[in-house]
């Protein structure tokens, strides 16, 4: 595998060398000054800035204590139990029931290592993936993880059944041709080299699940898997629970008797569960500190821990191009021009963010000297507002109109909606919030039932292929309409086959001028977040990104 990359995609390579090296993270990032600064590649080590906690000395080595039960909560409803298609809160909670094949590092979460693959390689070409199976592993209910049951799962990754939304199926998709079997080993066959597989087979949506099993096992409200833990039980809007698998295929683990997610909407609430030990973590992505929760907490518990989300999220606004009033673009362009991107630096991401640029991120980012000069960005904003109330004139809209922003309930999309309300209005548009649960907010975007939704995007990873799902045709998480942009199209599938590092970022940056062109979204801004962790919680690492790791496997509690 020594001559890897120079044969994979050379634009992916900070990626690429945790996946094959074993690297360890670059320096951790601080919180930006003003709204334009650029933070340094992030880890888990907490930030030392403005008001962020400083990194916490690590404790002597201690002997780990079995037992205890571990509580941390999620601000929504699951709803569907299938690591496949569920929410990142989903994938969060139901991950200790599951393996990958590939898994971030237990104990740091900063590196790929063997899950249910013990080893793989690629062929020299970059095309050909082969994943030797574990052997000796049994699913929950006693039958063994064989080579059908991780072929089944590639497959359904990738060419999910009908009603079945695979996260996975955007990335994997597009680029595998072929899911075969030899011997012990799965190959996957690609059709150009793709440098981000381990990344996406290395997250909780990418869970191994029995074939047999789901002959008759449903997923919706069960789970059955390999992990460190075996499901228990789930109350909606109440609970979900596991405990400890005593015939985890890694000896000695896990240390807890189980764990408990539960979900707590009501922002006090989650303070005080946390505050009181209700709690032992806090939520991530959404559920996250926001940063003067983080400030508040850290002066009454000095002996807590707070890191700073390794996936942090922009708020976006995202309109439906499929009809009236979004439909037009002038009303689009109109909305990019009156959004005053600095206020929402300071109102929705607390002074804790970045610049609502499409890909905000070195090395894909376009210099913020350029975007600061651009209309939508440049400030004052008189010669936005007069051309943004010249469009909607023209476009015959010169009075406004009402219209329904839809939000999820947690604070960043709930916070984003609100302030967009007051951005409209600059417009004479009349806009309402409406919150809906996590089911029908989702459910409403994929039937295109909406006007216009602020939701998430988030950086899992650190290339920018993920945000493809959000507006690139065929997305997932594409609600805004925008199916039939070619241009698009050809430029997104040109970018993920480009090898070339300096013609990769060219591409992006050109992807993302598109973007702001032809607006399936507005992004609003880039913000950080914080995981709270109590002082009794041993092995937490916030590692590389939210949506790998989670299986609690190497935590323990010190009382």
């Amino acid at each position: 595998m020594g001559n890897q990359n120079a044969l994979l995609i050379a634009s992916c390579m900070t990626v690429f060398s945790l996946l094959l090296g074993g690297c360890a993270p670059a320096a951790p990032a601080a919180k930006p000054a003003p709204a334009t600064a650029q933070p340094a590649t992030r880890t888990e080590a907490p930030v030392e800035k403005q008001g962020a906690p400083a990194a916490t000395p690590k404790p002597a080595a201690e002997t780990p204590r079995y037992g205890g039960l571990l509580t941390n909560y999620v601000i929504v409803t699951l709803g569907t139990m299938d690591p496949h298609q569920g929410t990142a809160e989903v994938s969060q909670s139901i991950s200790p029931v599951y393996t990958t094949l590939v898994q971030a590092d237990p104990l740091t979460n900063d590196k790929w290592v063997p899950g249910l693959a013990e080893k793989w390689e690629m062929s020299k070409d970059g095309l050909t993936w082969n994943f030797d199976i574990r052997q000796g592993v049994k699913f929950h209910d006693g039958a063994p993880f064989t080579i059908d049951d991780a072929v089944f799962t590639l497959k359904r990754l990738t060419n999910p059944p009908k009603g079945v939304v695979s996260t996975a199926a955007s990335f994997l998709g597009p680029v595998v041709k072929s899911i075969d079997k030899d011997g012990n080993r799965v190959r996957i066959t690609l059709s150009h080299p793709f440098a981000l597989i381990l990344d996406i087979l290395a997250q909780n949506y990418a869970a191994m699940l029995s074939e047999k099993y789901m002959e008759t096992g449903n997923l919706n409200t069960t789970a059955m898997g390999t992990g460190p833990f075996k499901f228990k039980s789930y109350t909606p809007a109440v609970s979900l629970e596991g405990v400890k698998n005593p015939d985890f295929w890694v000896k000695g683990r896990p240390y807890l008797d189980g764990y408990r997610v539960v979900m707590l909407k009501d922002e006090a609430t989650r303070i005080s569960a946390f505050r009181t030990g209700k709690v032992n973590i806090t939520g991530k992505l959404q559920g996250a500190l926001r940063p003067s929760e983080m400030e508040s907490l850290k002066k009454d518990m000095p002996d807590a821990r707070f890191y700073p989300s390794p996936s942090f999220n922009g708020a976006w606004f995202f309109m439906n191009s499929r009809k009236p009033p979004f439909q037009d673009l002038r009303v689009r362009k109109a909305v990019h021009l009156a959004l005053d991107r600095q206020a929402a630096f300071k109102v929705v991401a607390n002074g804790y963010g970045m610049l609502a640029q499409p890909f905000p991120i070195e090395p894909w980012k376009m210099p913020e000297e350029q975007v600061l000069r651009m209309p939508g960005y440049r400030q004052p904003k008189d010669a936005d507002m007069a051309e943004a109330k010249k469009l909607m004139a023209d476009a015959g809209y010169g009075n406004g109109f009402e219209a329904t922003i839809l939000a999820r309930h947690n604070w960043q999309s709930k916070d984003g909606a609100v302030f967009m309300t007051s951005q409209l209005a600059s417009l004479g548009i009349k806009a309402r919030v409406q919150l809906l649960e996590d089911a029908i907010f989702w459910d409403t975007g994929r039937k295109a039932g909406h006007e216009s939704m602020v939701y998430t995007p988030s950086w899992p990873m650190t290339d920018p292929h993920y945000q493809g799902r959000f507006w690139a045709p065929g997305g997932t998480l594409n609600y805004s309409g925008n199916e039939g942009d070619k241009e698009l199209i050809a430029m997104w599938d040109e970018q993920i086959k480009t090898v070339d590092a300096d013609k990769r970022k060219a591409l992006i940056n050109k992807v993302a001028l598109h973007l702001l062109e032809t607006l399936p979204g507005a992004p609003i801004v880039w913000y950080y977040v914080f995981i709270g962790v109590r002082p009794e919680v041993r092995n937490f690492a916030a590692g590389v990104s939210d949506l790998v790791g989670n299986t609690r496997q190497e935590i323990w509690l010190a009382k």
